[in-house]
């Protein structure tokens, strides 16, 4: 009876104190099971089998929740990107790389981190040409991508246009 219950306990113990069982018990999602959830809704979004809609919405829910509780930006604004961003990328055959780098960016946006907004804003745009997408299409998903990055962040510390050196101020 004593070698069942030391059993028992030797596997239960560990799953009680397990840094896991922590997570779990408050109910709060682990930043991996969200991003497994964002991976999951870009694939879906890939193979097109659910309506732009949906996909747009729950992109949204996803983004929201990657974003930390005392940062997270309004939700019109997250809801405005993603219908821009599933509008272009429904039904598009993207590779896993592909779906690697949008993630990155996405996870990165609803994060404070030392990126600046404008070098975010770049790499999502560079991989958005790399799948296709036109300029015109994709300078209005970066415009809405910046926004939701500033809301999350705050705006850059410095100007996108820096004066030359050599120009004299007038």
């Amino acid at each position: 009876m004593r070698i069942g219950m030391a059993s028992t306990l030797s596997v239960l113990l560990p799953l009680i104190y397990s840094p896991g069982a922590t997570a779990a018990q408050s109910n709060s999602p682990s930043p991996q099971s969200v991003e497994q959830a964002l991976d999951s809704t870009l694939v879906t979004l890939k193979e097109g089998r659910a309506s732009q809609s949906r996909l747009s919405q729950e992109l949204a829910h996803v983004m929201m929740r990657l974003a930390e509780n005392d940062h997270q930006p309004p939700r019109p604004v997250v809801v405005s990107f993603a219908d821009k961003l599933t509008r272009v990328l429904i039904g598009r055959q993207l590779n896993n790389a592909q779906i690697t780098a949008m993630r990155e960016c996405i996870v990165e946006a609803m994060r404070r981190t030392e990126m600046s907004n404008t070098g975010l804003a770049i790499r999502l745009q560079q991989t958005l040409i790399g799948m296709g997408i036109d300029a015109s299409k994709t300078q209005l998903i970066i415009r809405d991508f910046i926004a939701v990055r500033e809301a999350v962040q705050g705006p850059d510390d410095f100007p996108l246009v820096r004066p030359s050196p050599f120009e004299k101020p007038r």
